[in-house]
């Protein structure tokens, strides 16, 4: 005779439990406190109790109800309310599983629940031979302890197995074992990726900034270009270095007539192919900048001067060059198929060294060291004067726009800006400005103390770049990609 007070004991009880409105109640408690789990672990505690507790309580209070004689315990009311199915019900013969399917029927036939409920015994107990299982032995109850679902045997019955598979579709439980507030890697990286963030942040480039470059030489750099993202520059004893955006290395050790003569200009044509450099004795060359080959044009002329300074405008092949030289002469050149052509040399003022030249398109200016600047509109055919009345201070550099503006630099910190008719002085720093340069709305300066000013916009303060140099700089070149600015000691700084 078997001691189980349900045909499958715990079993048939969980399985009639989880069709109840508690169970309900008991399953969403579950789910809150394992959400809040992830915010304290002891919320896992008060998860496992929600949904363990309450049938436990349940079927012992139901076993002592069933012992002290009650008709009707409490528990069983509860359950009641789920085990009055409709009268379609009891008449489908379908509606309950056969045994050999693998699963029992959710309750008892209607008449034996009726002969239950209506029964005065009180003792809560029916024969093994109602049961669907009567050829197996009655299994052991255990009482759960930390298992989430609790097994009325080692072998679980169809009905174990059923009220296993309804607990379990009706919410997941967690483990146990596992150690409460754990989040799994894949929860974290979800956590994780949820989290906003600034777009201007993760999507926007850095913003370009002056550093120091490892440069090849130790030689004074007197002069610098920037050709696209390729940039070349000059210096004493003839040095030519170079930088593909790079790193920077020699291309011409001692000038292009291999003589050592100090190299004091360098510019680049419009499709950055190709430099051109001049410097004492009438040093000029020819470098193509993507295969390193450069060609000697030294003596332009016939001419051995010192050149204080070079500018040329059109693509590599159809190529404008303008010489400038300490007794403030211009000598313009056309290259051709390979050749170049010197016009005579042209005085635009009074015989004052030319300190400047600078050339875009057919539009060019020049500057010398008595306050004197010149314009050109044909490439640098004819000259004419535009200034500069009461500048102060020696000019020392030009800079010219799209736009037909120029901008000039003097030894007593201040940049003045021509508008076509107007000069207009602004005071940069307290120190010598030895070079200017500009691409686009962006001006730069550097000084011969080793700094670096510059500015966005005509409307922008000017700024001081924390790239300081220990030397003084002695010329800056600026690209729409790279910047560069060059000094003593081949001290190389670029914007980049």
């Amino acid at each position: 005779m078997a001691t189980n007070t349900e045909p499958s004991g715990f079993g048939r009880f969980f399985q009639q439990y989880t069709k109840t409105w508690m169970h309900a109640v008991a399953t969403a408690g579950l789910t809150a406190f394992g959400l809040l789990s992830f915010v304290h672990r002891g919320f896992v505690l008060l998860a496992l109790a929600c949904y363990i507790v309450p049938p436990i309580v349940l079927y012992i209070t139901r076993r002592g109800d069933d012992a002290s004689g009650n008709s009707m315990s409490p528990t069983d009311a509860a359950l009641a309310e789920q085990d009055e199915p409709s009268q379609e019900r009891r008449d489908d013969p379908e509606a309950r599983s056969a045994p050999e399917s693998g699963t029992d029927s959710l309750g008892p036939p209607p008449a034996e629940r009726d002969a239950r409920s209506d029964s005065s015994s009180g003792d809560g107990r029916e024969s093994l031979e109602d049961s669907p299982t009567d050829d197996r032995e009655p299994e052991a109850e255990t009482e759960p302890e930390t298992q989430s679902e609790p097994a009325p045997s080692s072998e679980p019955t169809p009905d174990a197995e059923l009220s296993t598979e309804s607990a379990g579709a009706a919410a997941p439980e967690p483990d146990p074992n596992e150690s409460a507030g754990e989040v799994e890697p894949a929860a974290a990286d979800a956590t994780l990726s949820s989290e906003p963030h600034d777009e201007d942040e993760t999507d926007s480039e850095p913003e370009p900034e002056w550093r120091h470059a490892d440069a090849p030489t130790d030689a004074t750099l007197l002069d610098a270009a920037v050709a696209g993202s390729s940039a070349v520059a000059v210096g004493e004893g003839g040095v030519v270095t170079m930088t593909d955006g790079e790193e920077w290395s020699i291309t011409l050790e001692d000038g292009p007539a291999a003589q050592g003569q100090a190299l004091h200009g360098v510019d680049a044509t419009e499709d950055g192919e190709v430099a051109w450099v001049a410097g004492d004795g009438g040093a000029v060359g020819r470098l193509e900048l993507d295969s390193g080959r450069h060609t000697d044009f030294s003596a332009p002329g016939d001419r051995t001067d010192n050149l204080a300074g070079i500018a040329v405008a059109g693509a590599a092949g159809d190529e404008t060059v303008l010489l400038i030289n300490g007794s403030g002469e211009v000598l313009g050149g056309r290259y051709r198929d390979g050749d170049c052509s010197w016009d005579e040399p042209l005085q635009p003022g009074s015989g004052s060294s030319l300190s400047d030249v600078v050339l875009d398109g057919e539009v060019g200016y020049c500057c010398d060291t008595n306050d004197g600047v010149f314009a050109t509109d044909d490439g640098g055919e004819r000259f004419e004067a535009i200034g500069i009345d009461d500048a102060d201070g020696t000019p020392t550099g030009l800079a010219a726009g799209e736009d037909d503006s120029c901008h000039l630099c003097t030894d007593a910190g201040v940049v003045h800006r021509y508008d076509g008719s107007r000069w207009t002085p602004e005071r940069v720093c307290e120190d010598a400005l030895s070079g200017i340069a500009r691409a686009g709305d962006r001006l730069a300066v550097c000084t011969a103390d080793g700094a670096i000013y510059e500015r966005d916009d005509p409307t922008d303060d000017w700024e001081r770049a924390d790239a300081d140099a220990e030397v003084g700089l002695e010329a800056i070149a600026l690209g729409d990609e790279l910047g560069v600015a060059v000094g003593g000691e081949g001290t190389t700084i670029e914007r980049r």
